[in-house]
């Protein structure tokens, strides 16, 4: 509703920036222009489903590329590259 939700962090994917348990509130309504390496987003990927994971950086074909923050994270390379409208929502808050 209103393009704003509160998801629960499953897994240790994204450890220690996230742990399992936590909780994170997403807005739909943010500038893809304006996203930056570091930046935490939540895509709905093709063989695993939606995810949260952190931006490394647009290539130049226009291009995301997603990394976890956990050694045991899918890496960066399984991911692959993702497409604009694959981005969901941008994690605003944790808690």
């Amino acid at each position: 509703m209103f393009g704003i939700s509160f998801n629960k962090v499953t897994g240790d994917s994204m450890f220690p920036r996230l742990k399992s348990g936590n909780f994170v509130l997403l807005t739909e309504h943010f500038d893809r222009q304006s996203l930056k390496a570091g930046d935490m987003l939540k895509l709905l990927h093709p063989r695993y489903g939606y995810m949260v994971k952190t931006l490394v950086g647009i290539d130049h074909g226009g291009w995301f590329w997603f990394k976890g923050e956990s050694k045991q994270s899918v890496s960066i390379n399984d991911i692959g590259p993702i497409a604009p409208q694959q981005i969901k929502s941008k994690v605003i808050f944790v808690c």
